[in-house]
């Protein structure tokens, strides 16, 4: 709780973004998703003081960090609840990929979204906390199945149902064109048919729908992987799956490589975690995620109209 306490200060400087699901909100739909931008909070909270007519809903919708809605794991007692409320998902390669997943997302302005292998749930919580977006995440873990519906209970989020599943198994059970954006992030390369589990999500996309998602391209083999991605494999899957190729973008080099580096070699000591990862976020801040080169690729399909 000391260390919690004494870095509280730094929240103002963490990109934040979004906490409870808005009701009623009177927001324009641009407004909404323009909010969801994860820059520093006192930038938010600056602009406010300055422009003291701005909606407060928008500035309420601002006010909690990416993954904050894991603080609600019931498994967790207060001390975990208070840091991961306080300073969102504590994982930094987690929440790099969700700059630039978000930064797409908030491009495409979804309104109904299939999150493929929704682990933590994190990416639901974060697109559901606009009441007019619908979120199904689907997840073989059953662990985190039922711990992701009890925090969308706690919180009250309708507009998420999760369900568990083997991927392929559970897309056959959702109708055909039936959304607007597909998330498929480091679950892909665990699939034991990744070629019918791209066929199944370009059968649920609508007509100019949109697939993001995000793999190694590592030249190896980790720990329960099925398949090897480089940048021909990638481009070949999607198009034989006749997706539309929109983008598709190394990331993870550079200095951003260096810091998740650091940030796993001490991610063994749980105190050290909890006092240097708000640091970590910080330093990350001036460095793009996308790069010339990189260990992952991030890619953005499209099934054509």
């Amino acid at each position: 709780m000391l260390i919690s306490f004494v870095l509280c200060p730094l929240t103002l400087l963490i990109p934040m973004a979004g906490g409870r699901a808005l009701a009623g909100q009177t927001l324009s739909t641009k407004e909404i998703w323009n909010a969801l931008n994860p820059k520093p909070a006192i930038l938010h909270l600056t602009s406010y003081i300055l422009h003291p007519k701005m909606n407060y809903q928008l500035v309420k919708l601002l006010s909690r960090p990416f993954g904050a809605e894991y603080a609600w794991r019931p498994t967790w007692g207060r001390l975990e609840r208070y840091y991961v409320g306080t300073f969102g998902l504590v994982d930094l390669p987690g929440r790099l990929r969700a700059r630039i997943v978000m930064q797409e997302s908030r491009l495409l302005q979804p309104r109904k979204v299939l999150d493929l292998g929704s682990g933590t749930g994190c990416y639901s919580f974060y697109l559901g906390r606009l009441p007019e977006v619908e979120i199904s995440g689907v997840e073989i873990n059953n662990t985190r199945i039922s711990e992701s519906s009890h925090i969308s209970n706690r919180l009250e989020r309708n507009n998420i149902n999760f369900y568990l599943g083997t991927e392929n198994a559970h897309l056959k059970s959702f109708s055909s064109e039936n959304f607007d954006m597909a998330l498929a992030i480091e679950v892909l390369q665990y699939l034991p048919d990744v070629k019918l589990t791209l066929n199944e999500i370009y059968r649920v996309l609508k007509p100019g729908g949109h697939l993001l998602g995000h793999v190694p391209v590592l030249g190896y083999l980790r720990p329960t992987e099925t398949i090897l991605f480089d940048d021909e494999k990638i481009q070949h899957l999607l198009t034989e799956a006749n997706f539309q190729i929109v983008r598709i973008a190394p990331t993870f080099s550079g200095v951003i490589r260096k810091l998740c580096a650091a940030y796993d070699r001490i991610s063994r000591s749980r105190v050290l975690v909890e006092l240097l990862f708000p640091f970590f976020l910080l330093a990350s801040r001036p460095f793009k995620v996308e790069a010339t080169k990189g260990d992952y690729r991030f890619f953005v399909a499209r099934k054509p109209m």
